[in-house]
């Protein structure tokens, strides 16, 4: 692959090529003398050339994405070497021509437009040909050409056309006023370090085992207070129930269930190619989960120390949905504080819910009351707040605690349920329905 010299490389090929193609049409006798030159226009606006000089400058280099490499970064954090990552270029190239007498290089300038033309790509052969030639001792342009030739993109020469006023305004970027000329796309131009990247130590020894693909797919979520059940198939659930997937293929060599972003390992006892049973941990935070199951394996065990150690990362389940309830303080779950009355009578105050099973502090925290006795229009009055969330800027933690503003609620017994992220907390029921929690407003 091209280095650093490549774009050296390529301004001689395009050079040597407009050369040729002139030396080929026609001799010095009906071109004239003339220079060939890879200066930018104002240079040799300014020399004033005593012939005519036609340049072939690179005035813009553009990245190609189609070429653009796939590779990591070049150093590692530790700054070792990794990769050598690939520098894709196309090239504009604008030809012109100058001389004291303004139609002293029309000749030369149009055999070489006429020879471009013909040359639409610089094959190999014609770079190999041009890094056979004489340099001078040390030079690096030999290489770089044969590396040019032996590159994956072809160089590829394609005129540009561009309306008067672009045409203009490129030749003023230069100062040195139009002239007669054409710009040149030439691409692409792949380039990298020859420095080497850090390599492995060798292979003391190839470690492989076969295993049969299972493809774990779960079909039910089903929960149960205990082990004994009774389970029924519900989409929320509490910290500490028992979890019973069903399924197929979910018995791995290794097997965990991952809830949410906390990997549960599975009881071997527990498991069966159709059924997975787990405790859920009894602090998980509240909220939507998904659940997926998780298989890996062990990594093969060889002749050579040291000993395999850890897993090779297996197959995955598809993803079920799960809501977690929060789990309120049985005990003064919530508790009223920070009283005030309005100038218009109205009574506002603050709930703090109190929580068994820690939250975190950025989740959207509300509260739902549901009146026990009805109005005086005879319905049952509900109403709804949110938590304020934390100041920007402040992290994420565990709370056990959550402050509600409430204002514009009537004196009375309310059932009260928080909702983390979506997740309903429990009422509590006996024989005759349901009986909490209750929130008492006060006058």
């Amino acid at each position: 692959m091209p280095d650093g010299f490549a774009l050296a490389a390529l301004n001689h090929a395009m050079r040597t090529r407009i050369q040729q193609a002139i030396n080929a049409a026609a001799d010095v006798q009906q071109t004239g003398q003339f220079d060939i030159v890879t200066r930018a226009p104002d240079q040799i606006a300014t020399a004033n050339p005593a012939r005519a000089t036609l340049t072939i400058y690179p005035w813009r280099l553009q990245p190609n994405s189609s070429w653009a490499s796939s590779r990591g970064a070049a150093y590692g954090p530790n700054g070792e070497r990794r990769a050598s990552p690939l520098l894709a270029l196309d090239v504009l190239y604008v030809l012109g021509v100058y001389g004291r007498d303004n139609s002293a290089g029309d000749a030369p300038l149009g055999l070489a437009l006429l020879g471009l033309h013909e040359t639409p790509v610089l094959a190999r052969e014609l770079l190999q040909t041009m890094a056979a030639a004489n340099f001078p001792n040390g030079s690096p342009l030999p290489q770089a050409l044969l590396d040019l030739a032996d590159q994956a993109a072809p160089i590829t020469i394609e005129p540009m056309f561009h309306e008067l006023e672009a045409f203009s305004q490129i030749w003023s970027t230069f100062n040195s006023g139009v002239r007669t000329g054409m710009i040149y796309r030439v691409g692409t131009l792949l380039m990298e370090s020859r420095r080497r990247a850090a390599s492995a130590p060798p292979v003391r020894e190839s470690r492989y085992s076969v295993t049969l693909l299972r493809a774990p797919s779960i079909l039910r979520v089903l929960l149960a207070a205990t082990d004994a059940g009774p389970f029924t198939e519900r989409a929320i659930a509490s910290p500490g129930e028992v979890l019973r997937l069903e399924g197929s293929g979910l018995r791995g060599d290794i097997t965990a269930l991952a809830i949410g972003a906390v990997i549960v390992p599975a009881d071997p006892a527990r498991l069966r190619g159709d059924r997975l049973e787990i405790d859920l941990p009894a602090d998980l935070r509240p909220g939507l989960v998904s659940l997926q199951v998780r298989q890996q394996w062990p990594k093969p065990q060889g002749k050579l120390p040291p000993p395999a150690a850890g897993t090779i990362a297996g197959e995955r389940s598809n993803l079920v949905p799960l809501a977690i309830r929060p789990i309120l303080r049985p005990a003064n779950s919530f508790t009223i504080g920070n009283r005030r009355v309005g100038p218009q009578g109205a009574v506002s105050f603050n709930v703090t819910a109190h929580f068994d099973v820690d939250i975190g502090n950025h989740q959207r925290c509300e509260l739902m009351l549901n009146a026990t006795t009805a109005g005086a229009d005879g319905r049952f009055a509900s109403f709804s707040f949110t938590a304020p969330q934390p100041a920007p800027g402040v992290p994420d933690a565990s709370v056990n605690q959550r402050i509600i503003p409430i204002s514009g609620v009537p004196q009375g017994a309310y059932l009260a349920r928080v909702v983390i992220d979506g997740a309903e907390s429990a009422l509590t029921e006996d024989g005759g329905g349901v009986t909490g929690p209750i929130l008492t407003v006060p006058a």
